[in-house]
């Protein structure tokens, strides 16, 4: 059987984050990392896997600061990857597709990702 899992598969755009960002999961203790962002969803890293196709209930922020939620997605992939370096916990990605997005969330998220969108633009070296 084949690995279902491919990274072109992706329905809409993501954008790897420049800062630490972190998602809330509700019934998870600690928080996760979020490492990508899009309009249509976020890929989490964790400690766990969480379980293909679970409705999840979540709060998107960056510590200390108001959050983007409480919102509502669902597992759309999740997979497992080795560590690295000898002596490394395992890490967990996680698709979260999300379900249900108020405009006001939407319109947040959408300024978060045009302000990661002028960073990328504005990074010395990228100029010619």
């Amino acid at each position: 059987m084949t690995d279902s899992w491919a990274p072109d598969r992706r329905r809409s755009d993501r954008r790897l984050l420049p800062y630490h960002y972190l998602v809330w999961v509700e019934g998870v203790t600690e928080p996760m990392r979020v490492r990508e962002m899009g309009p249509g969803g976020i890929v989490i890293e964790s400690a766990r896997p969480l379980t293909l196709g679970d409705a999840v209930n979540f709060v998107l922020g960056a510590a200390g600061s108001e959050g983007i939620g409480p919102m509502r997605g669902h597992v759309a992939h999740s997979r497992m990857l080795l560590a690295q370096r000898s002596g490394e916990p395992p890490v967990c990605l996680t698709g979260v597709a999300f379900d249900l997005v108020g405009p006001e969330h939407a319109a947040r998220i959408a300024t978060m990702l045009a302000e990661i969108d002028g960073r990328r633009a504005r990074r010395p070296q990228d100029a010619p």
